[in-house]
């Protein structure tokens, strides 16, 4: 027994290497004209929010592939402790068209663990929420809508090649 554990174990920690991430600005993408182009059936703003707009490059295989990180936060001072911020990403449809939109809300409370820190000395870190892990698809834009105040940063999960798994 302790042997099938210990190889689902390795499968899963050869898996987790593998995959690699790619973390970026969401101003730093450049246009994709295919997304682009369907952007104009997305609202533009809504009030107290910063609307976000993700163009993302044409890939193989994106379906299978690749998966999209989307992580809101934002810049607060911290200490030595673990803090995360409440919130939720919540997917909208586009009514009439089919398409989804997102839409972060949270209450702006941050949970943190409570450990002593031997120096008290706080910096400026990024405090994010539960990210939300959505399908790569570069046909579309991804907009994101986040209350003032807040950022979105995003990353790229690519899953890398398939191990097989050993038989016992």
């Amino acid at each position: 027994m302790k042997r099938i554990q210990l190889a689902g174990f390795v499968c899963f920690m050869m898996a987790f290497v593998s995959c690699s991430t790619t973390k970026k600005s969401v101003s730093s993408m450049k246009t994709n004209e295919e997304a682009h182009q369907q952007l104009q059936h997305f609202p533009k703003e809504k009030k107290g929010y910063k609307r976000y707009v993700i163009e993302l490059p044409a890939q193989k295989e994106e379906a299978a592939d690749l998966k999209l990180e989307l992580i809101a936060g934002k810049v607060m001072p911290a200490d030595c402790n673990t803090r995360s911020l409440n919130g939720r990403m919540e997917e909208k449809e586009l009514k009439g068209w089919g398409y989804n939109y997102y839409e972060f809300s949270t209450n702006g409370t941050v949970v943190s663990t409570m450990m002593a820190c031997p120096d008290s000395k706080k910096t400026e870190k990024f405090i994010a929420a539960r990210s939300e892990l959505i399908r790569y698809n570069s046909k579309l834009p991804v907009v994101v809508f986040v209350p003032e105040g807040y950022t979105l940063k995003y990353r790229i999960w690519n899953a890398g090649n398939a191990a097989e798994a050993p038989v016992n």
